[in-house]
């Protein structure tokens, strides 16, 4: 299967948020021990609001790579392990202590590893 140019353009941009919310993600855990970085919180945030837009991409994906990606979908379902992680947070942002334990323990690594799955899925498609 070879895309047309908006299906490229997606999965090229899909694949720069990922590498945007990664950074993001180190940051706020260097936050927790870094003063010098106090927009721990608001990039926070942000991974939130970006982790909402994957998911919205997510079905999109899911219609580009029909049934005969196999692989794609199932790394696209796989999203949801790290949404569960994201909702943990849900309540606990006043708490530092656990933000922090849930974001380094939970948050980043589910995100890294579904990055990892959903870059070798889709990579193939960016090369020319």
């Amino acid at each position: 299967m070879k895309l047309d140019e908006k299906q490229y353009e997606l999965v090229s941009q899909y694949i720069g948020m990922l590498d945007t919310i990664e950074e993001a993600l180190k940051y706020v855990e260097a936050s927790f021990t870094n003063l010098s970085k106090t927009e721990g919180d608001r990039v926070l945030s942000d991974v939130f609001m970006a982790i909402g837009q994957i998911s919205e991409s997510n079905s999109l994906l899911k219609e580009i790579f029909d049934f005969d990606r196999e692989g794609i979908q199932k790394a696209l379902n796989a999203f949801d392990t790290v949404t569960d992680q994201a909702w943990k947070l849900d309540g606990q942002l006043d708490n530092n202590v656990v933000k922090q334990s849930l974001v380094q323990e939970n948050l980043s690594p589910a995100f890294s590893a579904w990055k990892a799955t959903i870059e070798s899925e889709l990579n193939p498609y960016l090369a020319h």
